[in-house]
């Protein structure tokens, strides 16, 4: 699949005009992502990330149709998604630090997109065996709700 999806990318890329020096996939718990080495970054990127957000959504697309299954991809440019996600559940580690110190019994964070609310569904369990998550809300106001286990 690896090879697939780094190939649909370059394929992309290619008609975007976009250059780039290296494109590779690495997959984690059925979650690929791939990574684009380019030294026009800032194009890939766009404002805020849109344009990587929409490189990512025409990927999945692309996908989609070639294989007829649903996956776990996120597309990233020179580390900025990683980045990105690093600062995030940087913040999320600092809510649940609040949580236990008030002796909480269960925080509820900001509604997010569901690329980030996945990112702490999978993290939490990881970092803090003894909490659990679930997502609460709706549309745009789908946010996690953490309780102790």
């Amino acid at each position: 699949m690896e090879t697939i999806i780094q190939k649909a990318l370059k394929l992309l890329l290619d008609k975007m005009g976009a250059e780039y020096d290296c494109v590779s996939v690495g997959e984690k718990d059925g979650h690929y992502r791939a990574n684009i080495e380019t030294p026009e970054a800032g194009r890939l990127i766009g404002p805020n990330g849109a344009t990587l957000n929409a490189l990512q959504i025409l990927l999945k697309n692309i996908l989609y149709h070639q294989t007829s299954e649903r996956l776990f991809v996120s597309v990233d440019v020179d580390g900025y998604r990683a980045e990105q996600d690093d600062r995030f559940l940087n913040k999320v580690q600092e809510s649940i630090e609040m949580m236990q110190d008030q002796n909480l019994g269960e925080l509820k964070l900001s509604p997010m997109k569901p690329y980030l609310r996945r990112l702490v569904h999978l993290w939490i369990p990881a970092n803090y065996p003894d909490l659990t998550t679930e997502s609460v809300g709706d549309g745009a106001q789908r946010a996690i709700k953490i309780t102790h286990k």
